[in-house]
């Protein structure tokens, strides 16, 4: 999910737990025009980073905690603003029950997922 930094849901893709974040990214960026993304864990890749730098955009991603340089690199300020995208998962869940969506049909799930993030950007500029 692409998500600003105030909560407003950007984008969004769909893909079996199997699939890895990485071979989606590029699906996701379509047409985004925020040129800093703060990525998880699952974007750690220096090859990936390369790669978007070359399209204009800057990765940032956390260190694990046995890399080198993890404390320094993973500072508080950004770890607070990629908790952002952990929050609006956790809305999505709460108010909207997005786990449970009982659809009959893949096109029934993507309507009822569009439906939800519809709700949800609507319930942002009500509250902004």
């Amino acid at each position: 999910m692409l998500v600003t930094l105030s909560g407003f849901i950007l984008n969004y893709v769909v893909t079996p737990a199997s699939v890895h974040d990485i071979k989606v990214i590029y699906e996701l960026l379509e047409g985004c025009k925020q040129s800093v993304i703060l990525g998880d864990l699952g974007y750690l890749s220096s090859e990936l980073k390369k790669d978007l730098e070359q399209q204009g955009y800057h990765l940032w991603t956390p260190f694990r905690q046995n890399m080198a340089g993890a404390e320094e690199h993973n500072n508080w300020k950004v770890m607070t603003m990629r908790r952002t995208i952990e929050t609006r998962f956790s809305e999505l869940c709460r108010l909207f029950d997005i786990e449970h969506t009982l659809a009959r049909s893949l096109a029934g799930l993507q309507l009822r997922i569009e439906e939800i993030i519809l709700a949800h950007n609507l319930r942002y500029f009500e509250m902004n």
